[in-house]
């Protein structure tokens, strides 16, 4: 007769033979509990040896669930599989296994960790939170920073997209501040997917004031007012609101310059604070105070010795979809005072050694009849640049940062290509975001020349702040103050 020891169900004698009685399998019962396809996990878990019986319940997740009892209870499960699966998938189907049909066990434990990466990668962050609670070793092969770089990796290529539309202003029919438009059609209603970060109410804000700053690897950086400053992981629903900033008093009229970015080069994201004083003129600063940039691995705020260069008068924030301070720069579109004449120039700071440098436009659209927009495209450094009367845009890219003489016309996109309406930049995917006549979201493809047009449909072009890709993402917001979201 079969012990528990040796990983065999127990036999109950029946008559003048032993029948073998059915028991859950759960070799991977975590991942059946986590509705997940069939087809590409379990495949991964198949081995010549798994034809005959699984592992026993105590010897998997942790050596710590019983051995004994029925799967009916526990949380629901849902595999879709597609016709003609293997006999072990639609077993998995059914939740249910008879041991006389597998006799030897491949466990999760045993797979190598090239293939646990491969099956956990696929699954959500939230996904991945729970199975670390399932024993020691997971939790250590979850956390570890190859892990969520590797489950980051492939959340960013992911095809099934969401774009977070954030808004400047709300109103009784939308009182939501953003909105959530798939990129995929069908795709699940994502109601309650996104929940904002809780606002202390002592500080007077509320969650409808809330101000996109920047968003990367999965983290938005936003604040309320000046005053209240968080980094929040919507994956995970983590929170770290960041400690007091210098502000100037109301005796001086000023302009405050947020940016969030990622410095590569030490792994740590950083906020900067830029404030310049203006005078009788708006938007024209005569001063520039002393920069502060917060390390989200200090958990500080600090004072950098390079302030802006004087001869910049103006800062435009006008990054609309969120793509900039990915590669550890941030940058500006900003105007400088040269001998009396107003000229476009780009500011861009380097997070790695807290420096500004100015970085030249191509030459070709520095033209006061010309409007200009900086953004990224393919990781790097693009002007989207356009005359308003001809509705011709062409796309700069500079092909090796920081020479002037790399940028380069990739793309001349006319009204013959593009569907009518505002575009507003290029996304992760190289796709120019173009919000419709009727304000719908359309993501243009200028090499392929197609367009797909979203389903769901947006508030309205004048109140539109930012676009915000949805990247699921395992990183966890650092110190000083860790807080869970509302509803979480």
């Amino acid at each position: 007769m079969a012990t528990v020891n040796d990983g065999r169900a127990r036999y109950e004698s029946g008559g003048a033979e032993e029948k073998p009685r059915k028991r859950p399998f759960r070799p991977a019962f975590v991942l059946l509990q986590l509705n997940i396809s069939a087809d590409g996990v379990l495949a991964s878990l198949m081995t010549p040896e798994m034809n005959e019986e699984p592992q026993s319940v105590s010897q998997e997740a942790g050596r710590n669930n019983s051995t004994g009892g029925s799967y009916e209870g526990a949380n629901s499960i849902s595999i879709s599989a597609s016709t003609g699966v293997s006999e072990l998938q639609q077993m998995c189907k059914q939740k249910t296994f008879t041991w006389s049909k597998i006799q030897h066990p491949t466990t999760m434990e045993n797979l190598p960790d090239d293939a646990l990466v491969n099956i956990f990668i696929r699954l959500l962050a939230k996904q991945v939170a729970q199975m670390r609670s399932v024993s020691k070793s997971w939790n250590a092969f979850l956390s570890h920073p190859s892990f969520i770089k590797s489950h980051l990796h492939h959340s960013i290529n992911n095809k099934d997209r969401l774009l977070l539309v954030f808004y400047n202003e709300t109103s009784s029919s939308d009182p939501e501040p953003f909105t959530v438009h798939p990129c995929r059609s069908p795709y699940p209603e994502p109601t309650n997917f996104i929940k904002l970060p809780a606002v202390n109410p002592k500080s007077g804000h509320t969650t409808s004031s809330i101000r996109v700053i920047g968003s990367v690897h999965g983290l938005i950086c936003s604040r309320y007012g000046y005053d209240v400053i968080q980094i929040w992981n919507h994956s995970i629903s983590t929170v770290s609101t960041l400690p007091p900033h210098y502000i100037p008093s109301s005796d001086h009229s000023y302009e405050i310059y947020f940016r969030f970015g990622f410095d590569p080069k030490t792994e740590d994201y950083k906020v900067v604070k830029i404030i310049g004083l203006t005078g009788t003129l708006p938007h024209i600063v005569e001063e520039w105070l002393q920069v502060e940039v917060y390390s989200m691995k200090r958990g500080s705020w600090e004072f950098v010795s390079q302030r802006l260069p004087s001869h910049v008068i103006m800062l435009i924030n006008c990054d609309v979809v969120c793509v900039d301070g990915h590669g550890g720069y941030l940058h500006w579109h900003a105007f400088i005072l040269d001998q009396e004449e107003e000229l476009e120039t780009i500011v861009a700071f380097d997070l790695g050694s807290e420096t500004f440098r100015e970085i030249r436009f191509p030459d070709s659209v520095l033209d006061s009849k010309r409007s200009n927009a900086l953004g990224g495209l393919g990781g790097k450094l693009c002007v989207m640049s356009w005359y308003e009367e001809d509705d011709v845009c062409e796309v700069w890219v500079m092909d090796e940062y920081g020479v002037t003489e790399s940028w380069a016309k990739h793309y001349v996109m006319s009204h013959l290509h593009l569907p009518s309406g505002v575009g507003y930049g290029f996304t992760s995917h190289n796709e120019v975001l173009i919000v419709d006549d009727d304000f719908r979201i359309v993501l243009y493809d200028p090499t392929a020349r197609k367009a797909k047009i979203l389903d769901k449909f947006c508030h309205g072009n004048d109140s539109m702040e930012k676009f915000v890709e949805y990247i699921d993402s395992l990183i966890w917001v650092a110190p000083p103050m860790r807080e869970m979201v509302n509803g979480a």
